[in-house]
């Protein structure tokens, strides 16, 4: 990908508008140069995103086994990625999903201080995940959906992408005025993710509800 395209994604990113809420600082617009990613990732790796983000609950909702395959798409920081990669254990395999290759360089040295193995890092284009057919048994989406513009062409390649019997996860900002996440008008409501997802053969498992500012879908075919 031409690195015009990944600082165009990078703006997307920083417009979606991360307000302070406890040690979350907000990103501005005009922060194109390299320090941005680093502020970025301080912006989702601080601690206190955890009071909101419930990480640990999240993970166990998911309900994965040793051995399990899953792709982290919108990897970011790794936030969800090396928790994943924890759960599914040293048999079990997370692939880490970013157009930024800095985010994915950065993973790469987390994993390695670490010591996680089973983290492989793919460097995807806006329009295509890069995920070789029928390789995840689960695929995790976190607040990313909202930047991903094509989503109709985009759920197909996903259903390719998932094993028989493999799950679609959504954890996004609810579309209504909130002290985090992007502008509203660049949120997706539930309902609407629920008809589009259903448009591309899937249909809802799961709606979890114990989150604050996000609804938590799951998904299979």
């Amino acid at each position: 990908m031409r690195s015009g395209s990944r600082r165009a994604w990078l703006a997307v990113l920083l417009l979606s508008g991360w307000s302070r809420i406890g040690g979350i600082t907000a990103q501005v617009a005009h922060q194109h140069h390299p320090e941005s990613i680093l502020e970025y990732i301080r912006a989702l790796e601080d601690p206190e995103r955890d009071a909101w983000q419930r990480p640990a609950q999240v993970i166990e909702k998911l309900a994965l086994k040793p051995g399990d395959s899953v792709a982290d798409l919108g990897a970011g920081s790794g936030y969800f990625t090396v928790l994943l990669a924890r759960t599914v254990g040293p048999a079990g395999k997370v692939y880490a999903i970013d157009i930024e290759p800095q985010m994915l360089e950065h993973i790469r040295q987390r994993a390695k201080q670490e010591k996680l193995t089973n983290i492989q890092t793919v460097l995807a284009d806006p329009h295509d995940p890069k995920l070789p057919q029928t390789s995840v048994d689960m695929i995790f989406i976190c607040d990313t959906l909202h930047h991903i513009s094509e989503r109709s062409t985009y759920y197909p390649l996903l259903a390719r992408a998932l094993k028989p019997g493999g799950r679609l996860v959504d954890v996004d900002f609810q579309k209504r005025d909130l002290p985090i996440g992007p502008p509203l008008s660049m949120k997706i409501a539930k309902g609407g993710v629920v008809k589009e997802v259903a448009a591309a053969g899937f249909h809802l498992a799961n709606d979890f509800d114990f989150l604050e500012y996000q609804y938590f879908l799951v998904f299979t075919r």
